[in-house]
Parts: structure tokens; sequence; C-alpha cells
């Protein structure tokens, strides 16, 4: 019997120990670009996955970096997780600001082959050269990597070389042992330490970052292992049920979106300018509204609780078609319908997503000035493309490849002669639908009319009701029609 007890009890705490081992996770792909498409992305991940109350939040981290407002947002998010364990899972690489959000997580692993570190901001300059950015934004990174350093238990010289260029840091091995050593500090070390240690290897010099292979950062005690695959990883962390959260198709549109909305946006505006400057509304304006309103939704993503954009977006479309449709070539209407999509852009735009050469966009803060600017520098070069292009550009085409006419008109007339022959009260029939310009015949000849707004179908008949400026005004006639 008392052997049985006891038997009974092993097999017991046998149950209780595997149960306990059976861990859950949940994972979670920072892939790409840090962007604030991935900062939503992980933001809504990370509260499904709080939600289900897993054991670990794993981030699978493959980046080269991105901006740093949104790595902010990520890595503040991630400690903000307080019931599960977070752990960084580099499957190839976490540099720049993954590697800040590496270091957000609780534990790090690497998968061979991988790579760590390099994390100092820099912005393009207008030559598109690197240029590290000033020590306004270099501090608070600093206080940031030190602050997770810290937290998390990773080496914080280690760490703080991955973001100062002027640390350089020593690696010393003796047997099995292995740290690091910041330069400065071994210099002012005894001989009998330096003895003790050997020689030295430079880990990362003065005026470098440091970037670490998935070997070094176990070695240094900065991984926490290197598993040769996932399978592998979980198993090491008795995970027996996962699964992944990913992004959803609206998520990935909106980033894509957000990486080509400078062309976008050009070529809205260009295609607004065209319809502008061309009689009646079709193609070219309906692409502009699109393209803008494009751009808009992909921006307006991260504002959804504010109404106004949406307003001014929709205001400035109804304007836009009313110069088109209703009152054309007064430009007061087009001109302000287009001021209020460009409004509308500016208010929802966010300056983390602007190429980093604008004037504004490497410091801190959430200024209008640099989103201004470049929506205004857009719509500039949409105008100008087209008009320095029919200049310059077209006439260089070979002929038929140009719609510009390059042959002599000879004995071609005026318009203004052939409007001679017709007269106001006119009676003709619309050859084309006139919406509200179009065609129509008068005495056996075609001539370019327009209503006031008023839409005549095909071969309704029109009545002349002025000729001023060039241009014939006609309006629909209810006597009998034109033979």
């Amino acid at each position: 019997m008392k052997h049985f007890f006891k038997t009974f009890i092993l097999l017991f705490v046998l149950f209780l120990t595997e149960f306990t081992w059976a861990k859950t996770a949940v994972w979670i792909s920072l892939d790409g670009d840090v962007d604030p498409g991935m900062y939503d992305y992980a933001a809504r991940a990370i509260g499904e996955a709080v939600q289900k109350n897993p054991d670990y939040i794993v981030f699978d981290i493959n980046t080269f970096g991105g901006r740093l407002d949104a790595a902010f947002d990520i890595v503040d998010t991630i400690m903000g997780i307080k019931k599960a364990k977070t752990v960084a899972f580099v499957s190839k690489k976490a540099i720049s600001a993954g590697a800040l959000i590496a270091l957000s997580s609780k534990e790090l692993y690497m998968l061979p082959g991988t790579t760590i570190g390099d994390c100092a901001p820099i912005v393009q300059n207008s030559d598109g050269t690197p240029q590290i950015v000033g020590e306004k934004i270099q501090s608070p990174l600093r206080a940031k990597f030190r602050n997770l350093a810290q937290k998390n238990g990773y080496p914080e010289l280690l760490s703080m070389a991955m973001v100062s260029p002027d640390l350089a840091v020593y690696e010393l091995k003796r047997k099995d042992s292995v740290i690091a050593v910041e330069a400065s500090k071994y210099e002012k070390w005894s001989k009998q330490d330096k003895a003790f240690w050997g020689t030295p290897k430079v880990l990362v010099d003065s005026g470098e970052l440091l970037t670490m292979t998935d070997e070094e950062a176990v070695a240094l005690q900065f991984s926490k292992g290197t598993p040769e695959t996932k399978a592998a990883f979980e198993k090491m962390l008795g995970i027996e049920n996962s699964h992944e959260i990913e992004s959803t198709w609206g998520e990935k549109i909106a980033r894509f979106i957000a990486g080509i909305s400078g062309i976008l946006l050009i070529l809205g505006f260009g295609a607004l300018y065209i319809e502008f400057k061309t009689p009646g509304f079709g193609l070219f304006g309906i692409a502009g509204i699109v393209l803008i309103a494009t751009v808009f939704l992909g921006q307006y993503a991260n504002h959804l609780g504010d109404y106004l954009p949406v307003i001014l977006l929709v205001l400035g479309i109804g304007l836009f078609v009313v110069e088109i449709l209703v009152m054309p070539g007064t430009f007061l209407f087009g001109i302000a319908g287009i001021l209020c999509m460009g409004i509308a852009l500016v208010l929802t735009f966010d300056i983390s997503s602007l190429p980093s050469f604008i004037p504004g966009v490497s410091e801190a803060g959430t200024s209008w000035q640099p989103i201004l600017l470049y929506v205004a520098a857009c719509a500039l070069i949409a105008v100008l493309f087209p008009i320095l292009a029919s200049k310059y550009l077209i006439p260089l085409l070979p002929e038929g490849w140009t719609p510009m006419l390059k042959t002599d008109l000879g004995n071609a007339t005026s318009p203004t002669e052939d409007m001679r022959e017709i007269q106001i009260g006119e009676l003709g029939k619309a050859e084309t639908p006139l919406r509200p310009v179009g065609h129509a015949r008068f005495n056996g000849k075609s001539f370019d009319v327009q209503t006031r707004g008023e839409m005549i179908n095909a071969g309704e008949t029109v009545c002349v009701t002025e000729i001023a400026d060039g241009r014939i005004w006609v309006e629909k006639s209810e006597n009998l029609p034109v033979a």
C-alpha cells in the first residue's frame, strides 16, 4: 500500500509537470519596412493576442528598419503587455528600428545566419546620400535603448553600441567566458587583468555601429539561443499550441498605398489639371478624383475618428464637379475644390509616411508644415510636367507618336469665319451628346457647341442662344425637329 501511494504521487507530479510544460503562443509577424501601417497591424494583433491569454506572444522580426515614430509606437505597445511573456524571434534581420523593437521583448532568439543592430537614425539628403540626424533625435533614442536594456535585462553596453557611434567595444574571452568591455575602460585596466583575459577582439570600433551575428549575440548573452528552425524554437520553450495573427487585406493595401502616395498625388493632380484644360467632364476628371481619394483613404485609416477631412474631401469633389459641369470656365469653384481636397490630405497625412528628404521630417514632433510642403510639391509637379512636356518633350517625338499637329495648315480658315453662317435663334440638331460640350449640325455643317450646363442627348433639336468669344452657346428647343 505504501509503494502504491508513492507511485501514485510520482505519477501525479509527472502529470502536473507535463501539463505545466504545455505552453501556448501567438505569433505576430513584423516583416518589411517599419511604418505606420506596421504599427496599425501590430496594435490590432497585440490586442487580439492578449485576449487569447497565451503564455507567449512571439514577434517574428524581419526588417531593415524604417520610421522612428512608428517604431516607438510599436515598442510602447509591446511594453504594455503584462500577462503574456514577450519574445523577439529574429528570422532574418533586425536592423535599425527592428533592433529597437526586438529589445522591447523580454527575451530574444535568433535563427542561424541572422543579424541585429545598427540603429543610428538617418535621413536622406536632397542628393540621396544618407546623413545621421542631429542630437535632438539621437538623445531620446539612446535613452530609449538604455531604458529597454535595463528593463528587459539586455547588456546595456551592447545596446548602447548599436545606437551610439562614439562607443568602441572589445570582446574578451577566457575559456568558456566571454565579456564585452568599453575600450576606454579597458585601457585603464591593470597589466594583470589584461594578461588574465588575453588579447582583446574589437567588437565595434569608434565611429561604427554594433551589428551582431546570432553566434555573437548568444556568446555575449544578448540572445537566449539559436534554434535551427521555428519548430525547434517552440520546442525549446515548450510551446505545443501556437497560431499566427496575419495582416488583413485592408492593412496590406493601406501600406502599399502609403508607399506610392507621392506618385498617386502627382498623377491625381495632373489628371485634374488636364481636365481643367479640356471641355466637359471625362476620364481625366474621374481618374484625378479617384487617385486623390485613394491616397486620402489610405491615410485616413489612421484618423477614423475625425470627420472634418471627410467633409472637406466630399466638398472639394463637389466643387470641382460644379466647376466642370455647371459653371465651366469660372475657375473659382475648381480652385476651391482642389484646395479643399488638398487640405483634407494635409489633415490626414501622417508625417512619418513622408520621404525623409522633405524639410522638417527629421525633426521631432508632428508639425503640419512638411505635410503641406509635400502635398503642394506634388501638385506643382503635376501642373508643371504636362506644360513642360507639351513644350519640350512631345515635339521631339517621331511623327505619329504625338498628338501635336506638325504639318502646314495651308488654306485652313478660322472657325469664326464659319460661325458667321449661323445666327442667334437658328435651329440645329445635336450630333453628339452635349455634356455640356459636343457637336451640333446647322445648315449641313458641324460646329462645336456648348450648353450652360444642360445635358442634351444626341438627335435632339437645339437652338443657338449666343455666339461670343469663339463659342456657340445652345439650349434644347421644343420646336419641331430639324431634318
